[in-house]
């Protein structure tokens, strides 16, 4: 049968509508854990706060021209945050330098460092005689600082700070103002800064905690060296935006005709109702159009309109299925239209991979039972590096990839177009106590730590479900198994009813639809930890990096 509940309606905005509860299920997880305190790091039912809801990682390009590209450098509301930063390494018992993030600090005596930093100086804890949630005396604390130049035109638009490969938990400042905060060290993250920032120079502070509350959440890892700070940047989008998009493909009862059902959220951050269209273009895998539409809709001030379509392509089926070994995508654009001039373009790639769970159990891909090579597997620090490993296994006739954590955008974007199935997973690999059931046993039967559990299959859900190559959601490594996976399992198929749920550690319970294949550890050499060192490109954007 096919995934989810069968006897739920085929309408395509039923399954936009299991996306706006599950953002509404964050919210009031995260808002319901507690007021945050000088010590947030310590606090295991704090999965993060101020952090824009889960979604695709994409860049709003003004032309076309740029938005077929497809680099970011090309996008004028991008800007690039790596290269020099100021740092100070100091420790939570010493408290660091007070008011740092101020707009008028002067950090001009601290150590300048290059962003992406993947080594601090930081000493390691040990942990042997410690229990969940407790963490050693003296927490490595590193202030981080720099500006960002920012036009006036910008303010009239959405503006967002991505954060990743980040040595521990941290807390965002912007203007001084406190922006958020992320217990998630290996997840990339994004903060809505809008209200926070100003025309000219802005001042951007981060305080990385090198150990917190979810150092449990991820013990079963090799750990990374805490205080690191990985890849940066900011962009923009209009007002009148697209928030999130989800599309589902599957073929017609001949299996010959294939159709997509367009799922888009429309965000409207004016005070007053505002019209908007929304256009998108479907080209084939060799370049021709397929087919094209244009949505009108008004959106009420400070709100969002979710708009749906199904497109039928014909003949898609048998001639253009995504599998690794025919890795088809076609392209995708959507783009948004006011007053009669586009405002956005933002450029997509899906297949038809079309899988499906039957009765007993076992996985079907495109009509037929699924043959898996899989292979445990994490990307490299850079993704020239992870392609040229990528190209190497599939000489081996791997198919399949394991990550035992959420991998840069970048990684899903070189599975697709090479050809690999992935099973996402989770950032839970909590290796305290496994096999102790009782409650509070282990980080898996402690309900205080519920919330960063929600917390992070949400963010693996939010940011992937859109990739073709991904066939499966895990929900952690080998935690073992109880109450806060049976609640992270509930969430998941509340919220997606594309994927199959697993989980590697089930130990013959309900809460895993498909049992996890068995697969082979990685031989490459490389050490990939944490995702912290991106590919650089240089930027052509209206706004500039000033450092201070």
């Amino acid at each position: 049968m096919p995934f989810g509940n069968p006897t739920q309606p085929t309408h395509p905005a039923f399954w936009l509508f299991n996306a706006t509860m599950k953002k509404l299920f964050i919210c009031f997880i995260l808002c319901t854990a507690g007021t945050l305190s000088a010590q947030v790091w310590n606090d295991p039912s704090i999965g993060g706060e101020g952090k824009a809801n889960p979604r695709p990682e994409f860049i709003s390009y003004a032309t076309r021209k740029a938005a077929d590209l497809g680099k970011p450098s090309e996008a004028p509301h991008y800007v690039p945050l790596d290269g020099t930063w100021h740092a100070i390494l100091s420790t939570t018992r010493e408290g660091g330098e007070p008011g740092f993030y101020r707009p008028g600090f002067s950090s001009s005596r601290w150590k300048e460092i290059n962003l992406p930093n993947l080594s601090t100086g930081a000493s390691k804890a040990n942990w042997n005689s410690l229990l969940p949630p407790q963490l050693p005396s003296e927490v490595p604390l590193i202030q981080y600082r720099t500006a960002i130049d920012v036009p006036y035109l910008w303010l009239d638009r959405d503006m967002f700070i991505h954060i990743e490969g980040v040595g521990g938990a941290y807390t965002l400042y912007v203007n001084g103002q406190r922006i958020g905060y992320n217990n998630d060290s290996r997840t990339p993250t994004e903060f809505e800064i809008s209200k926070a920032v100003t025309d000219g120079i802005n001042s951007i502070g981060i305080e990385v905690y090198g150990y917190s509350s979810g150092y449990w959440m991820e013990s079963a890892l090799p750990q990374v060296d805490p205080g690191t700070l990985g890849q940066i940047y900011v962009y923009s989008q209009p007002k009148l935006r697209i928030e999130d998009f989800v599309f589902r493909r599957q073929a017609d009862t001949t299996g010959v005709h294939g159709w997509v059902d367009f799922a888009v959220v429309m965000s409207n951050s004016y005070r007053t109702p505002e019209k908007i269209t929304l256009g998108y273009d479907v080209y084939s895998p060799a370049g021709k159009l397929l087919t094209y539409n244009l949505i009108e809709t008004e959106i009420p001030g400070e709100s969002t309109d979710t708009l749906t379509y199904r497109e039928i392509l014909y003949h898609v089926i048998k001639s253009s299925c995504w599998t690794p070994a025919h890795p088809e995508l076609f392209k995708l654009m959507l783009y948004t239209r006011r007053d009669g001039r586009i405002t956005e373009y933002i450029p997509l790639t899906f297949g038809f991979n079309l899988s499906e769970l039957h009765d007993d159990g076992t996985l079907w891909i495109n009509g037929k039972p699924a043959a898996l090579t899989p292979l445990r597997y994490n990307a490299a620090r850079d993704k020239a590096t992870t392609e040229r490993e990528l190209r190497a296994m599939k000489s081996q006739k791997i198919n399949t990839l394991c990550p035992d954590y959420p991998q840069p955008g970048w990684f899903y974007d070189l599975c697709d177009r090479i050809g690999f199935y992935v099973i996402d997973q989770a950032n839970i690999n909590a290796g305290f106590r496994t096999e102790d059931r009782n409650v509070g046993g282990s980080v898996v039967n402690n309900p205080a730590f519920l919330p960063q559990f929600i917390d992070r299959v949400a963010a693996m859900q939010g940011r992937t479900k859109n990739y073709t190559s991904i066939i499966a959601l895990s929900m952690g490594g080998a935690c073992g198994n109880g109450y806060n996976l049976y609640k992270s399992y509930q969430w998941l198929k509340a919220a997606d009813s594309l994927h199959v749920v697993t989980y590697r550690d089930v130990q013959g319970e309900w809460n895993s639809d498909w049992e996890y294949p068995q697969q082979k550890t990685s031989s490459v050499s490389h050490t990939s930890v944490s995702s912290a060192s991106q590919s650089k490109s240089g930027s052509k954007s209206t706004a500039s990096k000033s450092r201070r």
